[in-house]
Order: C-alpha cells, then structure tokens, then sequence
C-alpha cells in the first residue's frame, strides 16, 4: 500500500503517540499532522489534504462531532475514524449514521490497525466506484450528444417494433412529437407490410441488414435506408436503426430512369423518322428513274439532289433546335428556297421571293412532305416560269385557317401555262410526287390557273397517324 496522508484530532499528547505506535504496528505506512484548534483543521483539510481523519471526540476547544460537519463539507470522500477514550453506544450509531467510517475506543487501540485499513479498502473502492460512475455518466452524455445531435434520423425500438427512443432527427422525420412516436409501433409508419415482417424475421436480428423502407408519413412517402443493429440485453433485445433519408435521391433516381425511357422513345422515333424519309428518297429516285429517258441525266440528278437536300435541311433545323420534335417553319423555308435559287443560278436582285409564313412550328412528319411540296412548286416555277423575263416574283404563304387547319400557296408571276394544258391532270413527276405527298398529307390540292397559284389545305399529322 501507498503511504498515506492521517490527519488526527487530539489534544493529548500520549494519546497522540500511542495512536501512532499501534499505526506502525499493524505495518501502515503513513505521515501524519496532529491539530487541536478548528481553524488548524479546516487549513489541513485544505494544504495537507489528508487520505484519512481521526478524531477524539471532545477537545478543550474542539470536538470530533464538529470535525465530522466539516469534514464531510470540505472533503466528503475522506473517510473518518472516530478514536475516543468515552464515546457511548448510542453515539457511535448516531455519528455512523452521519457519515463517519468507523469508531475505535482508546481502551481498545489494537483495533485500530484493522479499522484503518478496511475504511482504505472501503475508500478505495469507492474511488474505484466513483471513477467507473463518472466514466459512466461522462460515456452517457457523450452517446447522447451523439445520437441527439445526430443529423441522421435514429430509431430505437424493440423486437415488436415498439419505438423506445428517437433523436430530433428522427423526430422531424416522422413529424410527430417524442412522446406521440413512443406510443406508436413500426407498423403504423411504414407503408408495406413486407417491410414489418422482414424487420421482426429471425435471421434478420441476427445478422443485421440495411433496408430501404418506405414510411407513410402524414399521407407522403419517405423513404429512409434503415441500417439496423440488433443489441442483446440481459432481460431483453432492442434494435438501432440508423436511418439516411433518401427520399430525394430516390425522386431523382426516378426522375432520371423516367428521362433515359423518354430518350430510348426519342431514339426510336428517330430511327423510324429516318427510315420513312430513306423511304421518301428511295421513292423519289424510283420515280426519278422513270424521267430517265425522257429528260437531261444532269438535271435528273440536279431535281433529286434538291429534293434530297429538302430533307436533309429539316434534320438540320432540328439539331439546331432545342426542340427535337418540331421546326420553325419560316426558317426552314425560308432556307430551302434559298438553296434552290443557288441551285438554278437564280438572280436574286431580279426574281424576288415574297415569303409569308406565320409563326408555324410543325412536326417533322408534317414538315417533310410540306417541304418536298414546296422544292417541287418553286422548282418548277424557276425552271419553267422566267425564260424569257429579266425580272419576276415567287411567293410562298403559309397562315392558319379555322380548326387546326392550314393553307399553302405557291405561286409565281412568270410565264403562264397553256390554255390547253389541265395542270392538275398533268402526268409529269413533279406533279405525280406533289399528288403523293398531298396524299400522304390526306390534304386537299386545287389550282387558280389566271394568278398561276397552287393551294394546299392541311392539317398536322398526329403521331398515333403516322403509325
């Protein structure tokens, strides 16, 4: 054993050395400081901060009872011994009672030894006890300042689902109050039985798992990613569950496989826009093949690459277009009738273009054949139309009739056709292609020959049509 601190209360002398000697006896390594006067024991508890205290019980101007209130004030954990030559019976239970460790008549100082050191034992586990207390009290404070301050909602409940405890996080989750939550059991929160079973199933508790569970709150789902540690007690299992509240990223996850379902629709559209516009060309130039004999080889090319460019300046409007299912109208013809003048070496300061085209966007299906209709009018109007004329007008008009329908009229002031020539009964290409498309179009075509203009009524193509 250490050497230890005695502080001793006693006025006599002897008394004093005799307490010493049976000290020595029973091998106790020790100093010690002897007072007499209260103040000189209020300083020693203070500078000499004794490990044990013994003290007669009446001195000329101090007492051991007056000793024990400040003993336990100042030094509450010092154990004290009361050493006295007349202390009764009663006396001694009544200063037990008030704190004192142990009392020894003086008559009787061979016990002295053996009371001193079972009250260091008694102290010592009570330090031991103390520390192991406060350790305690400080691991608590820490665990709960986690598991409030705990930005993650935490959930503890019992191998029923009975919530048992909750943090803020936890909480705000479920949107209820702590005393509403610990009245309520799993089942009344979460959305899908499966999810209850899965979580009271055996094999779960013992291994743990990480769930996503949905949770009916207040008519909304939410969505925690519950990691569950199941705890043994001695008389009862409790469960941690340590939550992440996913609720957004799963929107978002949603939000995204909804978008990637949209695109694979996108890029089935597109393949099959471009398959039935290979399919306009491959018609075109079958048609094409049919003038062969009949006309110049070079302006056969010259009319399928016009027509051919027709299409390829709609997909061009739409990469440029932060709609990909619909074209300004106005541009685009505005820029296929522009390639055709280029195309047929058309003075442009002297064959004017009068376009009027109302703010239109139209779908692809709709906008290709409407295209192709124009490349063919226009076409034929600079081929046929201005000879013999230094100076001339096309006019292209688009506007917009009652009923989602349209209009387009294509005339030009060149050259007029023959009295004998019916236009519409025509058999040349350009108009068997034009029928078609107005076909396709299920549109309406007619043909004032005086202002040498032809009219389109249409309406949009829908895609449930189309297919």
């Amino acid at each position: 054993m250490a050497q230890i601190k005695i502080l001793l209360v006693e006025d006599v002398e002897l008394d004093a050395e005799l307490t010493e000697h049976e000290l020595k006896r029973a091998h106790i390594d020790f100093i010690f400081k002897r007072v007499e006067e209260e103040s000189d024991f209020r300083r020693e508890l203070q500078v000499f901060q004794p490990d044990l205290i013994l003290a007669d019980h009446s001195l000329p101007h101090f007492d051991g009872v007056s000793a024990l209130k400040i003993s336990k004030e100042l030094s509450p954990d010092t154990p004290f011994i009361f050493v006295s030559g007349k202390i009764g019976e009663d006396f001694a239970v009544e200063m037990l009672k008030e704190g004192a460790t142990d009392y020894v008549l003086k008559s009787n100082l061979p016990k002295l030894g053996h009371a001193v050191q079972r009250a260091l034992n008694e102290y010592n586990e009570q330090i031991k006890l103390k520390k192991a207390r406060d350790a305690l009290m400080e691991s608590e404070t820490k665990y709960r300042t986690l598991f409030e301050k705990n930005k993650n909602p935490i959930i503890v409940f019992d191998e029923d689902g009975n919530f048992k405890d909750s943090n803020e996080a936890a909480i705000e989750f479920m949107e209820v109050s702590r005393d509403e939550l610990l009245s309520k059991n799993l089942s009344d929160f979460i959305l899908y039985n499966n999810d209850v079973k899965t979580i009271r199933d055996k094999e779960f508790w013992i291994k743990g798992e990480i769930l996503e569970v949905k949770f009916n709150i207040n008519g909304k789902c939410k969505i925690l990613e519950l990691t569950i540690t199941p705890v043994y007690l001695k008389d009862k299992n409790i469960v941690f569950g340590v939550g992440n509240d996913i609720t957004e990223r799963k929107k978002a996850e949603n939000e995204i496989l909804r978008s990637l379902k949209e695109k694979e629709l996108l890029l089935r559209e597109i393949h099959h826009r471009v398959k039935n516009n290979l399919q306009i060309i491959s018609t075109l130039l079958t048609l094409q093949s049919s003038q062969s004999k009949k006309n110049n080889v070079n302006d056969l090319y010259k009319e399928s690459q016009n027509r051919i460019q027709s299409i390829a300046l709609i997909h061009e409007n739409l990469y440029h277009s932060e709609d990909l299912a619909h074209i300004n109208f106005e541009a685009y013809t505005k820029g296929l009738i522009t390639d055709l003048f280029d195309s047929y070496g058309v003075n442009a300061s002297k064959i004017k273009l009068n376009l009027q085209i109302e703010e239109v966007t139209l779908g692809i299906e709709t906008a290709i054949p409407c295209g192709l209709i124009i490349n063919e009018l226009v076409s034929n109007s600079l081929k046929h139309g201005f000879n013999n004329k230094e100076t001339g007008l096309v006019s292209v008009v688009l506007h917009k009739l009652d009923k989602g329908k349209y209009a387009l009229n294509v005339s030009d002031n060149g050259a007029p056709f023959s009295n004998n020539l019916d236009v519409l009964s025509n058999d040349s290409l350009g108009l068997e292609i034009i029928k078609n498309l107005v076909d396709q179009l299920d549109a309406s075509l007619s043909f004032n020959k005086d202002n040498k203009e032809f009219e389109i009524i249409f309406k949009e193509l829908l895609y449930k049509e189309r297919m």
